[in-house]
């Protein structure tokens, strides 16, 4: 794992360059976690070093990593090969998937909980419809399989718990921001529309602050929806899991309509003061 400690993007907000985004990350002390004057739990990769990388096809350990990966038939997990580092996730197999998660499920979303910072830059290879669905964001210990994180029918979230943004296959260039508890109806809290673009690099990430209010960004551009998180256990609103540990994951399934489909992410960063 990589650790890059820029907090800042010259570019400014709106952008989807390689720097993380100032409106999430600009009040994020991540030097002071490391340094040791916060307490606080950082996973920061860009995917520039690794060793050999071995496809998974099932849900396994992703050799030379410190991540686990699904992959079902078709799946390969591979390096992208490009400058700054990356990883990509590919799928050949009709309504299969792919996926990279984290089996330390540390970060949790209560009210009380500590501030919590999450980006990510991907980019997509397919947007027309039927053609890709995708998750990534935070997601709970349910074991991932062709249909968890994400189904088979146009790719719909399976029960779990989650936080981040999800896109069917029929959703086009548009990414909806959600969440849910196990065991209830998830809640889209908003549809983004023309968020994505063809073969090209978005910043996805989102933030809780120390008051519980939780907020979603595009290239760092606040979106309009936020959501205030009530409470630690989920009394008041059984939806959010404010009571579950959760880990972060960026999953793929390739709709009927394609032939294959792949997603690299150049970097994530996930971060929690204690």
């Amino acid at each position: 794992m990589t650790m890059a400690v820029q907090l800042k993007d010259n570019l400014g907000s709106g952008s989807n360059g390689r720097a993380k985004s100032p409106a999430i990350w600009g009040d994020c002390p991540v030097l002071s976690i490391l340094d040791g004057s916060m307490a606080g739990m950082i996973l920061d990769d860009d995917f520039c070093q690794g060793g050999l990388l071995t496809s998974p096809s099932t849900s396994a350990a992703l050799v030379g990593m410190p991540y686990s990966g699904f992959g079902s038939s078709g799946a390969t997990v591979t390096y992208s090969d490009e400058i700054g580092g990356g990883i990509t996730l590919s799928e050949t197999t009709d309504n299969e998937a792919a996926s990279i998660f984290s089996l330390s499920h540390c970060f949790q979303l209560g009210l009380t909980k500590g501030p919590f910072w999450f980006e990510a830059r991907i980019k997509p290879s397919l947007t027309a419809t039927t053609e890709q669905g995708m998750f990534i964001g935070l997601h709970d210990d349910t074991a991932k399989s062709v249909t968890v994180p994400l189904g088979a029918a146009a790719g719909a979230m399976s029960d779990a718990n989650y936080v981040g943004f999800h896109k069917l296959d029929t959703d086009l260039t548009s990414i909806k921001t959600v969440y849910k508890a196990n065991a209830v109806t998830g809640v889209t809290l908003e549809t983004c529309t023309s968020a994505l673009t063809l073969a090209t690099y978005v910043k996805l990430g989102f933030k809780k602050d120390a008051e519980g209010l939780l907020s979603f960004y595009i290239d760092g551009l606040k979106q309009g929806t936020t959501y205030q998180i009530l409470e630690d256990a989920p009394v008041l609103d059984t939806a959010f899991p404010c009571d579950v540990t959760m880990a972060p994951i960026l999953a793929i399934m390739l709709g009927a309509a394609a032939s294959d489909n792949t997603m690299i992410m150049d970097w994530w960063r996930c971060v929690q003061l204690y």
